[in-house]
């Protein structure tokens, strides 16, 4: 029962956290099972759980719910078939995907849709990404329709901004992507368990070698003693093999306890709770992102303490992953952006759009169509009503149906029909409408209908400019895109009072602008009356501005529009205004009279016409952008990669404003941030420009590219490539050969500045090369196999002599604390390797700036090699260095192509050479490279504990190999946070996590350990003793109860609080001292001296204990107040009490943290025992010793307290010597006994004290 007992408990405790945790799943597997799902099944509308969805089904989906399964998109309620998506489940990227319904898909009624056709698709795979199948169409024609990922709805995404789509199901439940990529990944344990282990065998070992020496002991003693003692009776005859079992088996039980059984329990225990503490750290909570540490893998809590390298992304880790356009190239000339305008470099000039020349027009224009940035934010999310939607012209007509829907389902789903006959009719008709409606005739009417996005025609002052021909209709709720002009400024009906004729000094000037009304301004600011000043009042309009064209120096005015000098120039629908508050005397003849502006407008003062002309120009410019500024933050750019928004963004400021795109017609808007000083008053039409998207050739990692073709309003096509720059130059043709070059330096002095490098060019294609290039997609995008390659290939053919037009660089923002965390790490002996896919200069860059590569660290690169020779020579070349480079630093960098012969062909040499160095930086790295690099630092003979931090997808790979995985939540997505050990929002917070909580579960975790195996050891030294006493008869000398609740009770909880509460130094001294963290490392305190001096000390506690206990009861056995002789029982408990009060004050010198909760649980452990004996010994039951009133009887014996004492003394005296030897012998009370005065702490290496707070 005693042995029974604590290993039920043990499992209990085990069985019902793996209990709680199978409950907590199983209730999370019913909420996603049990959802409800609605399917078309025959024509017939279902409502079912989502866990009996089937192959085949047409599944229902709603705005702002989740995809129960992967589906293959069908129909849409866009009219385009676009569907809307977030992947924040999938990869956690939070921006919005387009998917869109298979083109040329028939429409046939929603009622028979299950009679389509056949869908035929791969085999499930986990490649999120990638999708290869066909529909092959009923009917006698059989025509195939290519499948891709753009068709696919995977399980865990969520509808957005689509009010309903309908799929069919064609991989559910345990095949779906989501659940492949959900399979757990390999068990990660702590290295410190390696040394729980050992010493386990150790005691296993033990455990066999005591039982057996004292089975053998016992049989000589049956043999040659016993039958001497003849009071013992007559010797067995013969000795049975039942008999040796009984003997063996019973020295075994009696000895198990030296196995701890509770410390695994223990454990996890603590590294539950410990997991708890790390995610209640306030430290480590981000209050912008409201995120607190997340402990994903609380096994690993001490191993935080054990790291020798660390991994580390660059984009999004160590820089913030917020990229801001900074300089560019173009046609060889390099220039830095300045938010609103350009300067060049070695000049204090700048210009704005209105200054731009061709080169930098086609630039900027290429920026602003060359990506897949998609506009989340609605114009008239204020509210305003002023404004709707204009409604296409020939909608109805353009969107006929092929096939009827039907009523019953394709009104209640909002179901539009989608053909590719509509979709290219109404795609043409609204590039007809786009040309048509920048033209106007001489009077300034509109020459044709327009669409939804029209220019506004001008008018005149009777009509409200903001109204064009056609029909309004509602505007959609909460639309994805943008279809609409923004209103930079809001127009109201304005009407000019009946003004009398000016006089003499004002000239009236009519038609200022587009659609103007008249407005006298003074000719000379003499002219204007002295005595008070005439105020005059600005109303901000709401109508769009009216601005220079494109390009155009003062080419924007309206027809008979003059330049007046020192003038007033006004936006369409701007007035004045004359409030009472303003013109309190009778108003001279030249006063133009407005009618006040309702309420709801803006306004602000204009400046008084005595000031200065230049200061009104800049009050304009201001206005415009802000607005500008306004409009992009309503717009809301939402885009795969950050650099690609950055960079619309930039166009945005500069006057090029994306504003969406309605059916892959691109809308940008011309509206330039400042007025031309060339001619400040001069207002030209707004420009907007529409271009047709045709293909996008999406960017993978192997292309290191994205392209676009599109045609311009002139029918003209061109195809558009950004990507890095040394896979767009060798695309570029020989008359870009000179601009390479100087395109090519510009990109290395921007990389040396940290910078992010794209490169950008362009070519005209003609029809038949695009008809050519569309016939072999399509065959490569019908083929089931090798679909991706095929794809590429067709790629590869267009994209091929360009005219380079220049390089962006964007700033990735270094995260805070960046240099001090990484210096502190480097101080701790961490050695940091920077995985990156950016270029060596780039990378080099950042790592010199955060601290990564010392300034005067000696740097090697081993860049572009492709020879395991030429690796060898390098590799000799680096170790002969640092062999002779007398304690200089040294920083190793390698591109991904010299990596790769590196992996495969040299990994050993590379490996041990790559370790020596003080910082490795790798770069132009593929996931895969990633991980192979942390594989590779693993199989060291040294035994390294690496760790890994990412924020990125490309990241999970290296973060799941590495022994502890860190994740940052970050704006590429939470993927590898999901999947990380460990997460938190910020990289400087990893200094806390590693130097404070690393070092602290590391030390208690030792301790733990080591007390455990200490106090079953003492507990059982005794009881090997005492069967030297008693012929090897396998006696116990404690009572059961005793044997039940030694781990239980008596010695349990002040071990487990100590676990989680001690603290050899201060959170401050470990962020001050980094090298403090060297201490624990490689698990020196589990090493095997640690482990023997604890076992020597539970010897030696052990032979005290008994032998000063037996030499008492030997020599005076008459030692109880009542001059009776003690009997047996009190021998053991006596016994009992020495080891409850001796094993507990042992920890209490070993810990260096007290507190007062701490000295309670040492206190009550040992109240707790004798509470439980009084109790115990007062009741009259015999049930393993006659214990009755025997431990009452040694309460009462004065004796006894001073032999408790005595002993006591004796035994923890070598312990107290020892540690005053070591923490010197001036050591203050107050650091042994807790008070209200902070506890001191002697540090082990230094002469200086440092406090702990209680």
């Amino acid at each position: 029962m005693t042995s029974l007992l604590p290993l039920v408990f043990v499992i209990a405790v085990t069985a019902a956290k793996q209990g709680y945790e199978d409950i907590l799943r199983y209730k999370t597997d019913n909420i996603v099972n049990c959802s409800p799902v609605t399917v078309i099944r025959d024509g017939i509308e279902q409502h079912i759980e989502s866990q009996y969805v089937e192959p085949g089904d047409l599944v229902v989906v709603e705005r702002d719910c989740d995809v129960p399964c992967d589906l293959v998109l069908i129909r849409s309620s866009d009219p385009h078939g676009k569907c809307f998506i977030t992947t924040a489940n999938l990869d956690g990227e939070s921006n919005l995907k387009t998917l869109m319904v298979p083109r040329d898909l028939p429409m046939v009624d929603v009622d028979q849709l299950h009679k389509l056709g056949v869908i035929e698709c791969e085999s499930p795979k986990t490649d999120l990404y990638s999708f290869n199948g066909k529909i092959e169409l009923a009917g006698p024609e059989g025509k195939v329709l290519p499948l891709t990922a753009e068709n696919v709805l995977l399980r865990g995404s969520r509808v957005k901004n689509t009010e309903c789509v309908i799929g069919c199901a064609v991989y559910t439940g345990m095949t779906t992507k989501l659940q492949l990529n959900s399979r757990l990944t390999r068990n990660k344990s702590a290295s410190s368990e390696m040394y729980i282990n050992r010493f386990l065998i150790f005691i296993l070992i033990a455990l066999i070698v005591i039982v057996t020496v004292l089975y053998f002991l016992k049989r000589y003693e049956e043999m040659f003693v016993i039958p001497k003692l003849a009071y013992l009776g007559p010797p067995a005859d013969s000795y049975s093999v039942k008999q040796f079992l009984q003997d063996y088996l019973s020295f075994l039980i009696l000895f198990n306890y030296l196995i701890p059984i509770s410390l695994y329990v223990t454990i996890e225990m603590h590294r539950v709770l410990g997991g708890l503490f790390m995610e209640w750290d306030t430290q480590l909570y981000d209050e912008n992102t409201d995120q607190p540490c997340i402990v994903n893998t609380s096994n690993l809590n001490e191993e935080l303490g054990q790291i020798n390298i660390l991994f580390s992304d660059k984009t999004g880790t160590l820089t913030k992953n917020e990229m801001i356009f900074q300089q560019c190239s173009i046609a060889g000339r390099k220039f830095i952006y300045k938010k609103t305008r350009l300067q060049e470099e070695n000049s204090s000039y700048q210009i704005d759009i209105n200054k731009f020349n061709k080169d930098q027009k086609n630039f900027f224009q290429a920026l602003a169509i060359c990506h897949t940035v998609q506009v989340a934010g609605d114009m008239n999310s204020n509210g305003s009503s002023e404004e709707t939607e204009k409604s296409k012209p020939l909608e109805s007509e353009t969107k006929t149906p092929t096939a009827p829907i039907a009523p019953s389902l394709a009104n209640k789903y909002s179901i539009s029909d989608i053909t590719e006959e509509s979709h290219n009719s109404s795609q043409q008709s609204d590039v007809n409408a786009m040309e048509t409606s920048l033209s106007t005739d001489p009077n300034g009417a509109p020459a044709a209908a327009v669409i939804s996005t029209p220019i506004n025609p001008q008018t005149t002052s009777d009509v409200n400019p903001l109204l064009d021909d056609g029909e309004k209709v509602e505007r959609r709720k909460r639309p994805h895109i943008v279809k609409r002009s923004p209103n930079f400024a809001r127009a109201t009906h304005t009407r000019v009072h009946p003004m009398s004729v000016p006089p003499q000094g004002f000239e009236m000037v009519n038609g200022v602008g587009v659609g103007e009304r008249p407005v006298m301004f003074p000719t000379s600011l003499q002219t204007i009356p002295t005595g008070r000043p005439l105020s005059m009042q600005f109303k901000r309009s709401t109508s769009e501005m009216d601005l220079p064209e494109y390009g155009g120096v003062g080419n924007g005015a309206g027809p008979g529009a003059k330049a007046i000098g020192g003038g007033l120039g006004h936006r369409r629908s701007q007035s004045y205004g004359a409030p009472e508050a303003y013109i309190t005397q009778p108003v001279s003849p030249g006063v133009v009279y407005r009618t006040p502006s309702t309420a709801s407008r803006e306004s602000y003062a204009a400046p008084n016409f005595q000031r200065q002309p230049t200061i009104l120009i800049r009050a304009e410019s201001q206005r415009r952008k802000n607005e500008i500024e306004q409009v992009v933050h309503t717009l809301d750019y939402q885009a795969s990669s950050p650099d690609e928004k950055a960079l619309v963004e930039a166009c945005a400021h500069l006057g090029l404003v994306y504003l969406g795109d309605d059916d892959e017609i691109l809308k940008i808007r011309v509206v330039p941030p400042h007025m031309d000083y060339s001619r400040p008053f001069s207002v030209g039409k707004v420009n907007e420009m529409n271009f047709d998207r045709l293909h996008v050739l999406e960017f993978t990692s192997d292309r290191k590219r994205m392209s676009v073709i599109i045609k311009d309003e002139n029918n003209v096509k061109w195809i558009y490539t950004k990507g890095a720059e040394s896979y767009v130059f060798p695309l570029c043709n020989n008359q870009s050969a000179d601009m390479v070059t100087k395109t090519d330096a510009h990109i290395s002095d921007f990389a040396r500045l940290g910078l992010r490098t794209l490169a950008i060019a362009r070519r005209r294609i003609d029809d038949e090369e695009y008809n050519q290039f569309i016939e072999e997609l399509n065959e490569a995008n019908s083929s089931l196999e090798n679909r991706k390659e095929l794809s590429e290939k067709c790629y590869s053919k267009i994209e091929n002599n360009l005219d380079l037009l220049g390089a962006t660089a964007v700033e990735d923002a270094l995260q805070d604390d960046v240099a001090d965390t990484l210096i502190s790490l480097q101080s701790a002996g961490i050695k940091i390797w920077v995985l990156t896919g950016d270029k060596v200069e780039t990378a080099l860059n950042i790592a010199l700036s955060c601290g990564h590569i010392p300034q005067n660290a000696f740097k090697y690169f081993i860049i572009d090699c492709s020879r395991k020779e030429d690796m060898l020579l390098h590799l000799n070349a680096l170790d002969r260095e640092i062999l002779f480079g007398m304690g200089r630093q040294c920083a190793l960098l390698i591109d991904g192509k010299s990596l790769t012969v590196a992996l495969s062909e040299t990994p050993n040499e590379f490996r041990d050479v790559a370790i020596k160095c003080t910082a490795v930086l790798c770069c132009r790295l593929s996931p895969l490279q990633k991980s192979e690099v942390v594989s590779l630092i693993k199989t060291a003979k040294e035994n390294f504990n690496t760790a890994a931090i990412g924020d990125g997808a490309n990241d999970v790979s290296m973060i799941q190999e590495a022994h502890v995985g860190i994740g940052i939540m970050g704006k590429e997505g939470r993927q590898a946070a999901r999947c990380a050990d460990f997460a938190f929002a910020k990289f400087n917070m990893l200094k806390r996590l590693l130097l404070v909580h690393g070092h602290y579960h590391t030390t208690r975790l030792s301790l733990l350990v080591l007390y455990f195996f200490y106090k079953n050891i003492f507990f059982m030294g005794i009881m090997f003793l005492f069967q030297f006493h008693t012929l090897f008869s396998s006696s116990s000398v404690y009572d059961s109860l005793f044997l039940t609740l030694y781990n239980v009770i008596y010695t349990s909880l002040p071990i487990f609080f100590i676990s989680l509460t001690e603290k050899p130094y201060t959170e401050e001294t470990l962020m001050r001292e980094p090298e403090l963290y060297k201490k624990n490392t490689g698990n020196k305190q589990l090493h095997w001296p640690f482990f023997l001096a604890w076992t020597l000390y539970a010897v030696y506690h052990s032979l005290i204990c008994f032998y000063f206990a037996f030499f008492i009861f030997s020599t005076n056995d008459v030692i109880l107040n009542v001059g009776q002789t003690a009997e047996f029982s009190c021998f053991g408990t006596l016994l009992i009490q020495l080891v409850v009060i001796v094993g507990n004050l042992k920890l209490w010198l070993e810990s260096k943290y007290l507190s007062y909760w701490y000295i309670v649980t040492i206190i009550g452990s040992i109240l707790a025992f004798m509470i439980t004996t009084v109790i115990y010994n007062v009741i009259n039951f015999q049930y393993d010793t006659d214990i009755y009133w025997a431990y009452n009887k040694l309460l009462s014996s004065i004796p006894v307290w001073l032999f408790t004492l005595l002993t006591t003394v004796a035994c923890l005296l070598p312990d107290f010597t020892f540690r005053m030897a070591k923490r010197g012998l001036n050591l203050p009370q107050r650091s042994f006994f807790p008070g209200k005065e902070r506890l001191r702490l002697l540090q082990m290496n230094r002469n200086k004290v440092q406090s702990t707070h209680l």
